[in-house]
């Protein structure tokens, strides 16, 4: 039995992160002493777009031992938190890495690490945000330059990591799924989801997951007034939180001519929902300007549904593999309005189905631990 670190988001902070970290806990405790070393403070306040950083389910998601020390902006819990990681004697370290705000705070933790001979293992969700500045790829280089060794969950952060540093060992396998519906803490069938959302004998796209600027939804909703004019029984069902200017999107829906065909939820939902929210999509709907891999595509595999999404970073990776759904190029609103028609006249609906199952089945988080497994002293 090793003996394993993992420094990261936890519950009860909300989040892809949060639930990366938590799987990896469950899945590598069944075999190892893990313990995770997780935030009193992930953002400030005042740099926190959202409305809250806890999750707020009654039913959250998976929950776990956790020692809760680095407060994001406070440097004296970052030397704490080595000092009490060098204390657990760690074999390896594990740090879940997506946003280079930790950029500094990773630096000091895992340079002190370092020092103590301790191996330190990337879990590389991102090598650096989507709408990047000049100080981010430095903060970024802070921490990652840190990094015995990367496990990556595309291409294209797998290729970006080997520019970088050419001389640390790179390892490339799939983001697992960590909500389907097998998980899902309340259940629901398409039927009784679409009842529940008044959408009874309607076709329903949806679009899930916080906005920005980089997830495209302007495209959508501009693309879906003609989308609609073409098929009557066709809704767009928005679902997320709006870390921008939220009128800019309230102006836009009214400006298309079928916002009565649009709904919008602008929340964080809890985990409980999910599952509501995607047993009731037929179609789910990723117009991304960029991206490196998405979870959201990862949970429309979980329940088994057919996806529409832009040719960006690792996003379409496993859905050309797969089957999965149809592809078409970015910032292209031609191009997503034939896509989405051509899924919605497709007779052949459940092959695009059945791909998603298989790309359900093919995603597991077993093959992260035998990767973490390989790189144990």
């Amino acid at each position: 039995m090793s003996r394993i670190a993992i420094i990261g988001p936890a519950y009860p902070y909300r989040g892809g992160p949060a639930l990366v970290v938590a799987n990896v806990y469950e899945h590598l405790s069944q075999q190892h002493d893990v313990q995770v070393f997780s935030f009193t403070r992930l953002y400030p306040s005042l740099l926190f777009p959202g409305v809250r950083q806890e999750d707020v389910s009654k039913h959250p998601p998976k929950q776990h031992p956790v020692t809760r020390i680095i407060d994001s902006v406070n440097p004296l819990t970052w030397f704490r938190t080595a000092k009490e990681i060098i204390n657990y004697k760690p074999d390896i370290v594990l740090v879940d890495w997506y946003q280079p705000f930790f950029g500094a705070c990773y630096r000091v933790i895992c340079s002190r690490l370092r020092k103590a001979g301790i191996r330190i293992l990337f879990l590389t969700e991102n090598v650096i945000s989507h709408e990047a500045r000049f100080i981010d790829s430095i903060l970024t280089n802070m921490a990652l330059s840190q990094a015995d060794s990367f496990i990556t969950f595309s291409q294209s952060v797998e290729e970006s990591l080997g520019k970088r540093y050419p001389n640390k060992h790179v390892t490339r396998t799939t983001l697992p799924l960590f909500y389907t519906q097998e998980s899902s803490p309340v259940q629901w069938t398409q039927q009784s989801a679409k009842k529940h959302l008044g959408l009874e004998s309607k076709r329903v796209l949806l679009f899930f997951g916080y906005i920005r600027k980089y997830k495209g939804l302007r495209n959508l909703i501009t693309s879906f007034a003609s989308i609609a004019q073409q098929f009557s029984d066709v809704v767009l069902l928005i679902v997320g939180e709006c870390y921008e200017d939220a009128n800019e999107y309230s102006t836009l829906i009214n400006q298309t001519g079928v916002a009565h065909k649009i709904r919008w939820i602008n929340q964080y939902v809890p985990a409980e929902d999910v599952s509501m929210y995607y047993n009731a999509a037929d179609i789910v709907v990723l117009p991304y300007v960029s991206a490196t891999q998405s979870g959201i595509v990862k949970i429309a595999f979980g329940f088994g549904k057919p996806v529409v999404a832009t040719n960006v970073g690792g996003l379409t990776e496993e859905i050309h593999q797969w089957n999965a759904g149809i592809v078409v190029e970015p910032e292209n609103n031609n191009e997503l309005i034939n896509g989405i028609n051509l899924m919605l006249s497709a007779p052949n609906l459940d092959t695009y189905i059945a791909g998603s199952f298989a790309a359900k089945d093919a995603n597991s988080f077993g093959a992260i631990v035998q990767l973490i497994e390989q790189e144990l002293p």
